[in-house]
C-alpha cells in the first residue's frame, strides 16, 4: 500500500522540477533546467547565438521561479536592468558573470537564452552601472 502511495503522489506533480541543472548549449556556465528541452538554435545571427528550450509551466504573464533565480546566482550570475525598449517587459532578464552576459526571455511554453556574439551589449550593461557617465 505504501508503495502505491508513492508512486501516485509522484505522478501528481504537473509543474517543471526546479532541483537539478547543467549547463546552457551556447553558454556553459550558465544553469538551465535539466528538464527543459533544446527546441531550436541559430548560430547565424551575427549579433546573438540564441538557444530556445521548451519547458512547461512558464509563461510571460509570470516570473521565473525563485529558486531558479537563486540557482543563477549560486552559479556566479547577477542580474542586471535590462536595457527599456516598448516591448520590455518582466519576462525579459539580462545576466552577467566575468564579462558574460546572457539575455533569458520567457514565453508561453518556453524560454530563449541569448548570448551576445559582440562587446557591444557588455558596454551597455556596464554603462547602466556607471552613474558619472
Amino acid at each position: 500500500m505504501i508503495c502505491i502511495l508513492g508512486v501516485l503522489t509522484g505522478c501528481g506533480d504537473t509543474g517543471p522540477s526546479w532541483t537539478s541543472y547543467e549547463g546552457a548549449v551556447n553558454e556553459k556556465s550558465f544553469p538551465v533546467p535539466k528538464v527543459a528541452n533544446k527546441s531550436d538554435q541559430s548560430e547565424n545571427n551575427s549579433d546573438m547565438d540564441y538557444v530556445r528550450y521548451t519547458l512547461s509551466g512558464i509563461s510571460e504573464s509570470t516570473s521565473l521561479p525563485e529558486v531558479y533565480l537563486d540557482e543563477i546566482k549560486s552559479w556566479g550570475w547577477t542580474e542586471k536592468q535590462a536595457k527599456s525598449t516598448s516591448n520590455t517587459s518582466n519576462s525579459l532578464h539580462v545576466f552577467a558573470k566575468e564579462g558574460h552576459i546572457v539575455h533569458l526571455a520567457v514565453h508561453d511554453g518556453f524560454f530563449t537564452l541569448m548570448v551576445p556574439k559582440n562587446d557591444t551589449a557588455t558596454t551597455t550593461v556596464k554603462s547602466l552601472d556607471d552613474d558619472d557617465e
